[in-house]
């Protein structure tokens, strides 16, 4: 009956946690590559606010 006890923590708190952390790495890794790639895109974008 523990096992079974602690088998239903780790699929109610552990999964879910475990997949929010790897989605934040994800995230944070794919922004730090696409980051270099939008500044270069729009260095010479002749877009204004104003028009």
């Amino acid at each position: 009956m523990t096992g079974v006890v602690i088998f239903i923590i780790i699929m109610v708190v552990g999964i879910p946690m475990a997949v929010m952390f790897a989605g934040a790495i994800w995230s944070a890794v794919f922004g730090m590559f696409t980051e270099n790639d939008a500044d270069d895109r729009a260095e010479g974008t002749p877009y204004s606010l104003d028009s």
